[in-house]
């Protein structure tokens, strides 16, 4: 048994969708399935208010292509019920990993059962990540027909990207090489082309020209990784990190105890070099150093005819050196036990700049905190609750935890707000994260901010208003997005069989970058390069030969054959366009 598939199809269809789930993702999912792939929608959920069954249901009165199916009880025979049989796919999208997974197992037994010869799409929405990647050993894996996504992971690497100023989807690889997104033109490209432009009236996908350009997209010069690089890389890193640590321990004991000690040793060491005693003579720097490490450790007989100068400085020496170590023991012990009840307490414990401070620490935050650390930059992260799990989960990624409320003054000048890099809110409530956002520019006016606001309109107008001043070439500072509306957007694409390689989100709107094979007598088949390109539509980045050849931004010149493969950034009509013509007996334009 084959899944079900279609490919690029904007038009109207009959394929039906069924999504299990009643939560604000689901809304959005529907929406996205319903609006931008124009499928039909059964909703099913159980009867009774609860989550968002009655904004799914009024939608279903105005939308012809949403159905709402409820029982009393969702199972596998409620799924047949709703049509499991003529379903193109299904989507389980409750917040419950294990009954997910347990309706996907019985719904696949009874697909089998029922004699399904085109088995319907699964898309199972899983946040255990653990559980989500060895569940293809009991559902098969995209090649089944089964998606498996987490939305936390979806959204977390868009916030991730926007706390460090980056353009999603971060770096691109494609066919051995890496692609980078920038607002302007980057020198460094070893080729580029505008993927947007626009200007307050509207946005353009594959513009004619670089006026107006919102988005460049270019290729990094091809240099082998080098062995060195990383690993000094790496051990900058470590080091600063250790610097940081012992900068922690540092408290004002050990620092009067080091600049003590400094003092001392300093005056013993002149006086040894220029007053030196009879009977221990020393003979060059080494040997005061010497005569010096001997005094403060007792290993040295008095010498009773020295000077009187000589006789107090040696005394103090020895006496600064027998109490050294009952004193700096005493001192690092009570550096960890400050360092100890911090963590206990939630309070900062080493001093950072140039971090990211995370505001909330729940399935999406925690993300956010682990995706930061894999790119070795520094996080303290704020929650309110002591026992939420993302307290050890971001501990355990190297994370600082400030257990108080993210919005206070107090907490956002401790986790050194002025210094810090940005600020990411993460928190369930809109108010939550508005207000961290607020009370961080309070505290520092020139501090970037990224907000998780659950409807999408309300990110897009407090998006705007905050960064009205920005002009739109510039990198806006700062961000709010829907996380249900971005992890929508994902499972809906899981839905449809376009093989997009990347997806390229601009300003509300989507270029993807695809890859297409020239048919024999298709309309590319023996054609310049440059009808590979259509403004508005498509753009040409390169070609791959049969034998494995890649030519990045032919020129005009440049002859495409049977058996090549065109790599374009396209619009989702695009995508048709350039499929028509490398297929055989496809229409030109």
């Amino acid at each position: 048994m084959q899944p079900r598939h279609a490919r690029y199809d904007d038009g109207p269809t009959d394929r039906r969708v069924i999504v299990v789930g009643d939560n604000g993702l689901t809304l959005r999912f529907i929406k996205h399935l319903i609006e931008r792939y124009s499928f039909r929608v059964i909703a099913v959920f159980p009867d009774g208010p609860g989550g968002q069954r009655d904004e799914i249901r009024r939608e279903a009165e105005t939308n012809r292509n949403l159905v709402v199916f409820s029982k009393p009880q969702v199972t596998a025979e409620t799924v047949r019920e709703a049509g499991l049989t003529e379903a193109y796919a299904v989507a389980l999208m409750d917040q419950n990993d294990v009954g997910n997974l347990h309706l996907a197992l019985k719904i696949r037994e009874m697909s089998n059962y029922l004699g399904d010869e085109t088995l319907p799409r699964l898309v199972i929405r899983m946040y255990n990540s653990g559980l989500r990647a060895n569940i293809q050993k009991l559902l098969g894996d995209n090649e089944d027909g089964v998606y498996v996504k987490s939305d936390a992971d979806m959204v977390a690497d868009t916030y991730a990207l926007a706390a460090l100023q980056q353009l999603p989807p971060g770096e691109i690889n494609v066919w051995g090489r890496r692609l980078y997104l920038s607002r302007r033109r980057e020198e460094r490209a070893e080729a580029q082309w505008v993927v947007a432009g626009g200007n307050q009236a509207g946005i353009e996908l594959i513009p004619e020209d670089e006026n107006e350009a919102l988005r460049y997209l270019w290729l990094s010069p091809d240099r082998k990784p080098g062995q060195l690089r990383p690993k000094l890389q790496n051990a900058t890193l470590a080091v600063k990190e250790a610097l940081s640590t012992v900068r922690g321990l540092l408290t004002k004991s050990l620092v009067v105890l080091a600049l003590v000690l400094f003092a001392v040793f300093t005056f013993g060491f002149l006086v040894l070099h220029f007053r030196p005693s009879g009977a221990n003579t020393a003979d060059g720097t080494g040997e005061v150093f010497y005569l010096l490490a001997l005094m403060a450790g007792g290993g040295i007989d008095p010498d009773m005819t020295a000077s009187r100068l000589l006789k107090v400085t040696q005394a103090v020496v020895v006496l600064t050196g027998s109490l050294l170590i009952p004193f700096a023991t005493g001192a690092i012990v009570q550096a960890v036990v400050d360092r100890r009840y911090a963590l206990t307490e939630g309070r900062r414990t080493r001093q950072v700049r140039e971090h990211v401070i995370v505001v909330g620490l729940g399935n999406m935050g925690t993300r956010v905190v682990e995706r930061l650390r894999e790119s070795k930059i520094p996080v303290i992260a704020i929650e309110k609750r002591r026992d939420a799990m993302g307290v050890r989960a971001a501990r355990a990624k190297g994370a600082q935890v400030l257990l108080g409320d993210g919005s206070s003054q107090e907490i956002l000048e401790e986790a050194n707000v002025r210094h810090c890099r940005s600020l990411v809110a993460m928190a369930k409530q809109d108010e939550s994260n508005l207000e961290a956002a607020l009370s961080g520019l309070e505290c520092n006016p020139d501090l970037r901010t990224v907000m998780r606001i659950y409807n999408p309109e309300f990110a897009a107008l407090i998006r705007q208003n905050l960064n009205r001043a920005t002009p739109m070439q510039e990198a806006p500072p700062h961000a709010s997005y829907s996380a249900p509306e971005v992890a929508s957007a994902s499972f809906a694409q899981a839905l449809t069989d376009d093989k997009v390689l990347v997806t390229i989100p601009v300003r509300g709107h989507i270029a993807y970058i695809e890859a297409f094979e020239v048919g024999e007598g298709s309309t590319m088949d023996d054609a310049a390069a440059h009808r590979a390109t259509k403004v508005g539509s498509h753009r040409l980045l390169a070609v791959k030969r049969a034998g494995g050849t890649i030519s990045w931004n032919p020129d005009a010149a440049f002859r495409v054959g049977a058996g090549d493969t065109l790599l374009v950034v396209a619009t989702r009509k695009g995508l048709n366009d350039i499929l028509e013509r490398c297929r055989p007996g496809g229409a030109d334009w």
